[in-house]
């Protein structure tokens, strides 16, 4: 197994696309310096690759599969019981395949052939590998050492990305971002519920923090109504939040200054007759004809229907 300095130099000389040497670089960033071992601990999971690189879901499996059919990559996914109930996740390990080690003078090369001892690493270095893939005399970036050392092997429902996905990143730059978005948006969650809509809100960080802003731009009232009509217009069944997300929500305007007004439905009765033979509830009468046959009726005095006939 290659070292992890090792590893970054072959991907530069390589030919693989710039996405997939992003991909491979960023995997990389979890690898021991010395060993190019990715602890059990660090292993990245998909959501923080997906944040990590930003690109989208589609674009990081078909990446990930090119580097896994050329060898640069090796991933060793759980059984499904294991995924399902202890939440176990692929296991990746850096590889160089054959022929693409580099050239006679690569310095990770000469220093093991020469018997020199590397200078001891910064813990910036440790992390992220940056002075050696620094041009000579360029100060290393001090970024954060704790990409993918700790906390960061997964992301949680909650957790806000730093990093949008390309394709949302211009759309989501405009809105302020939104602390704890998943938090944010359950107001919206119980109001689907009780329009009648149950879906799965199961999405990708970024996902909650747009469904987050359009909620803050657009309001409860005018999502739900949006994923009403969806659902009515739609000709087969939906089960993500993320379907309404996609089919419009990101383009509903600001919600309005002006009263939302009510609604004079069916479902909105007159106050109750009081007649003993009217149902309370259904606001109807029973009648019985002259052949002893019973039959029920609207209650002439406080069933909707009767009232909105006699308003005609």
């Amino acid at each position: 197994m290659p070292s992890r300095f090792e590893f970054e130099r072959a991907i530069r000389r390589s030919s693989l696309p710039p996405l997939a040497r992003l991909l491979a670089l960023t995997v990389a960033t979890w690898a021991d310096v010395e060993s190019g071992r990715i602890a059990t601990r660090n292993q990245p999971a998909q959501s923080v690759l997906l944040e990590a690189t930003g690109l989208s879901k589609s674009a990081f499996l078909s990446h990930r599969k090119a580097l896994l059919e050329e060898g640069w990559l090796q991933c060793k996914s759980p059984e499904r019981i294991k995924a399902q109930k202890e939440h176990a996740q692929n296991v990746y390990s850096i590889h160089i395949p054959d022929g693409k080690a580099g050239s006679a003078g690569d310095l990770a090369k000469s220093d093991k052939r020469a018997g020199k001892r590397r200078d001891p690493r910064s813990a910036d270095d440790l992390d992220l590998g940056r002075e050696a893939t620094q041009p000579n005399g360029a100060e290393p970036t001090k970024s954060g050492s704790t990409l993918g050392r700790q906390a960061t092997t997964r992301v949680s429902s909650s957790s806000v990305s730093s990093l949008p996905p390309v394709e949302d990143r211009q759309a989501s730059s405009s809105e302020e971002r939104i602390t704890d978005a998943f938090a944010y948006i359950q107001p919206l969650i119980r109001a689907m519920t009780d329009a009648g809509i149950t879906v799965s809100w199961q999405m990708q960080a970024e996902e909650y923090q747009q469904t987050a802003q359009v909620l803050q731009r657009a309001g409860a009232d005018a999502m739900v109504d949006f994923a009403l009509a969806t659902k009515a217009d739609s000709r087969k069944t939906i089960r993500y939040a993320t379907f309404f997300l996609r089919g419009g929500w990101k383009g509903l305007p600001p919600k309005s200054s002006k009263p939302r007004p009510q609604s004079q439905g069916a479902d909105d009765k007159p106050p109750y007759c009081g007649d003993p033979d009217c149902d309370e509830i259904s606001r109807m009468r029973q009648h019985e004809d002259d052949n002893g046959l019973r039959a029920l009726y609207p209650c002439p005095d406080c069933h909707p229907k009767s009232r909105k006939d006699t308003a005609a």
